[in-house]
């Protein structure tokens, strides 16, 4: 890679996105004023090293100042919050379900379980984003103080002084091309929510009334669950090979055509499976049906009709989404 596009990729990275074009054409401008005519690598790495670290040379295109931490400090104070909030975010909500799935006790619907539940996890999100934010924060005042020569934090490596050479190891990734954190923690979180519902299907899908004392009543589920589970060893060898596919894509962190390809076997896989199961003659519990109609006041041949539609508009939303996202993955795999 060319020293000097490596150079204003590592400055343009840090500042804002309005001033990236402006200030890569001032860089470049700068960078070849300050080049002989016939110069050579050396050359390049001089005037580079003259220039100096790209951390610092992107705090002087800020707007604005930074008091408490410094250029250098900063950049790995946010790349820090990046890398904690998320995971961070992550484990709350893990936490948050296996303690529900060992308080619950059976008493009250499944459905008003969960709201309890993600209502109480969302409050915890807030708390925990304020005080990882708080003791990060403190911690890197901390380093900018003491000049990180006495503070030792695991995410953070003690750097030595930059010089040209380190821009060898950079790797430009076009934004389109990156696959980010949050999408990954996104598919995990997906894959838990589909893979609880399916299998709880007969305790959270199904007919509600409200209770005597207050919340939710369940009273019978609207999908049979046998024919769910009919499914079963397909359903759950997609779901390893999601969670495989999402592990993957957070090691390479780019779209590749490997995994557009991988992506898109996997995604006709669940579509068709999902087909197979919405046109199975037994897939709704059959007592529901004359339920529905008698608390609507209609028949069950409209209840039918009308569940046969749901379910046709299902698949062609399935369809028509999962081929926008196989269209996505090769798409950002070419650039």
């Amino acid at each position: 890679m060319n020293l000097i596009d490596a150079y204003i990729h590592e400055v343009t990275k840090r500042i804002s996105k309005d001033k990236r074009d402006k200030t890569s054409l001032e860089l470049k401008s700068t960078i070849e004023d300050m080049l002989p005519e016939d110069y050579s690598e050396s050359d390049i790495k001089d005037v580079l090293k003259k220039l100096g670290n790209p951390i610092e040379v992107a705090a002087k295109y800020q707007d604005t100042p930074r008091f408490l931490i410094s250029p250098i400090v900063f950049d790995a104070y946010i790349r820090t919050i990046k890398l904690v909030i998320p995971w961070a975010i992550l484990i709350t909500i893990i936490v948050q379900m296996i303690e529900s799935i060992v308080l619950y006790n059976g008493e009250g619907a499944l459905l008003t379980a969960i709201i309890n539940t993600i209502s109480i996890t969302i409050s915890h999100i807030i708390s925990v984003i304020i005080y990882v934010l708080f003791w990060i924060t403190v911690a890197f005042i901390v380093i900018e103080r003491s000049e990180g020569k006495n503070v030792r934090i695991p995410l953070i490596k003690n750097h030595p002084e930059w010089t040209p050479d380190d821009l060898a190891k950079v790797k430009i990734i076009p934004k389109e091309k990156t696959i980010s954190l949050n999408d990954n923690i996104l598919s995990f979180l997906g894959i838990a929510i589909f893979s609880f519902a399916f299998f709880n299907a007969n305790h959270l899908l199904g007919i509600y009334t409200s209770h005597n004392k207050g919340g939710l009543k369940f009273v019978m589920p609207i999908f049979n669950q046998d024919v769910l589970l009919s499914f079963a060893p397909i359903v759950l060898c997609c779901i390893v090979l999601s969670v495989a596919l999402t592990l993957w894509k957070l090691k390479t962190g780019q779209w590749t055509m490997l995994i557009a390809i991988t992506n898109a076997l996997l995604q006709c896989t669940g579509v068709i499976v999902f087909i197979l199961m919405a046109i199975h003659p037994d897939l709704i519990h059959s007592p529901a049906v004359p339920y529905i109609a008698a608390i609507t006041g209609t028949t069950s041949a409209k209840i039918l009709f009308t569940i046969d539609r749901i379910l046709f508009v299902s698949i062609a939303i399935a369809i028509i989404a999962n081929a926008f996202d196989i269209y996505n993955g090769f798409k950002k795999a070419r650039i």
